[in-house]
């Protein structure tokens, strides 16, 4: 619960050195956009470092952020299911799942996304 607060945290704030606490070079984030189809995968800190720096410059206006689902588990797995729309930023819609690693660091990150 700790490490995913950590990055719900820092999304919110967009804190680009925070939210990379969460990774490391063997975490893996694959991104797909149902509106272009875009199918991007990041791997390891720089690489997801990347992917955060550019959506956050995306996310220029948070006023419109929900997210209806947050449901991290702990047992038998480790993960987060998380659904969030930003509309005012232009996502329509999204859905992430997240799995932690042993020392709770986001090992994988799926995303799938629409824009407004």
């Amino acid at each position: 619960q700790e490490a995913w607060d950590n990055h719900f945290e820092a999304f919110g704030s967009q804190n680009l050195d925070k939210i990379m606490l969460d990774y490391d070079e063997k975490s893996v984030l694959r991104c797909f956009c149902h509106s272009d189809g875009a199918d991007d995968t990041f791997k390891g800190v720089e690489e997801i470092r990347g992917f955060f720096d550019g959506l956050f410059k995306m996310l220029t206006d948070l006023s419109g952020l929900a997210a209806p689902v947050v449901e991290p588990t702990e047992f038998p797995n480790r993960q987060v299911y998380l659904i969030w729309s930003c509309p005012s930023s232009g996502v329509a819609s999204a859905q992430d799942t997240f799995m932690f690693d042993g020392h709770f660091k986001i090992s994988r990150q799926n995303i799938a996304f629409a824009k407004v």
